[in-house]
C-alpha cells in the first residue's frame, strides 16, 4: 500500500471508460502538502526502499508477472498428513534443476508435518499412467460404478424421501390435535408445550434428512454426468504419452498426497484411484 503512486502523485490513473494506469499517456501533478498524509514521507521512503531491495535480491522486475501465474496443480494437492495444501517450489543442486511441490505446513515447521516434496514430472506421469490404466479397462471398472450410481439415485433414495414426507404430514397432524385439545381444556399449558416442542423437534429433523437426501441425488446426478463423460473419453481416446494439463482439469477434484511415493488421484466422478511414483 505505501508504494502505490496515488499517495503523492494525482492523475497516477486515468480513466475513458475503463481505469488505465497513467504511464505518460496523460500529465500528471504534483501536489505538495494537498492534504495530510496518512503515512509519514519517511515510512514511505522507507518501504520504497525496503521493497527494492527485496526485488533485486528475488531478481524480480517491476510490472513482472511472477506471482500472478496460475498453475493447474496449485491448491488441488492436498497433504495427507495434515491436510495442508502444496506449494509450487523450483528446486536446484550443482547439475540439476527441478520443479518440486512442498507442503506449506512443512516448510513452516517440518515438526507439524514430515511429508516430503514431491517432482512435478513425477506427479505429471502419474497422471498420465493412471488415464491410460482407465482407457485399457473402462469396462471392467467405470461401467459397473456408472451402473451402480444409477441404480441407487433412481430408486432407494426417492423412496426414503416418500417416507420423510408422509412422517412430515402425520407430524402435522399430531400438532393440529394438540392445539384442539389445549382449545378445548383438555390439556394444561406446560403439557402443551412440552408435546409441541417434541413435535417441532422432529419436523425440523424430518426436513433435514429430506434436503440431505436431495443434496445426495444432486450429487449422484452430478456423478452419473462426470462418469460418462470419463468414459466417453477412454472410449475414444488414445493412450497419452505424455501429461495433459487439459485432461486433468476435466477430469481430476484435487490429489491426495499418501507419502513420497505414493498419491491419489480424485476425481470428479467420485473414484480415487492410487499410483505410485
Amino acid at each position: 500500500m505505501v508504494s502505490k503512486p496515488l499517495f503523492h502523485l494525482l492523475h497516477g490513473v486515468w480513466v475513458i471508460k475503463f481505469c488505465y494506469r497513467n504511464d505518460g499517456q496523460l500529465d500528471q501533478y504534483y501536489v505538495a502538502d494537498h492534504h495530510k498524509a496518512i503515512i509519514s514521507h519517511e515510512d514511505f521512503d522507507a518501504a520504497a526502499a525496503l521493497i527494492e531491495q527485496r526485488a533485486y535480491e528475488k531478481g524480480i522486475q517491476r510490472g513482472s508477472d511472477k506471482y500472478q501465474q496460475r498453475y493447474t496443480f496449485s491448491g488441488k494437492i492436498i497433504c495427507g498428513e495434515c491436510g495442508d495444501t502444496f506449494r509450487r517450489r523450483s528446486h536446484s543442486s550443482t547439475y540439476t534443476s527441478y520443479v518440486a511441490w512442498v507442503c506449506n505446513t512443512h516448510l513452516v515447521d517440518t515438526s507439524k508435518c514430515s511429508m516430503l516434496y514431491l517432482r512435478d514430472d513425477d506427479i505429471k506421469m502419474a497422471f498420465a499412467t493412471m488415464i491410460n490404466k482407465l482407457i485399457y479397462c473402462h469396462k471392467l471398472v467405470l461401467k459397473p460404478y456408472l451402473e451402480s450410481l444409477q441404480v441407487n439415485t433412481s430408486d432407494e433414495t426417492l423412496l426414503r424421501i416418500q417416507h420423510l414426507e408422509t412422517l412430515l404430514e402425520q407430524n402435522a397432524e399430531q400438532r393440529e390435535t394438540l392445539y384442539k385439545l389445549m382449545g378445548q381444556g383438555y390439556i394444561d399449558q406446560i403439557l402443551f408445550t412440552q408435546e409441541n416442542n417434541a413435535l417441532l423437534t422432529q419436523e425440523n429433523e424430518f426436513r433435514s434428512d429430506i434436503e440431505a437426501l436431495n443434496r445426495s441425488m444432486t450429487g449422484d446426478t452430478t456423478k452419473v454426468y462426470e462418469t460418462e463423460r470419463l468414459m466417453h473419453y477412454c472410449e475414444r481416446g488414445k493412450l497419452l504419452l505424455e501429461y495433459s494439463e487439459d485432461l486433468f482439469e476435466l477430469f481430476v477434484d484435487h490429489i491426495e498426497v499418501y507419502s513420497r511415493q505414493s498419491i491419489g488421484f480424485v476425481l470428479h466422478c467420485g473414484l480415487t484411484f492410487k499410483e505410485r511414483i
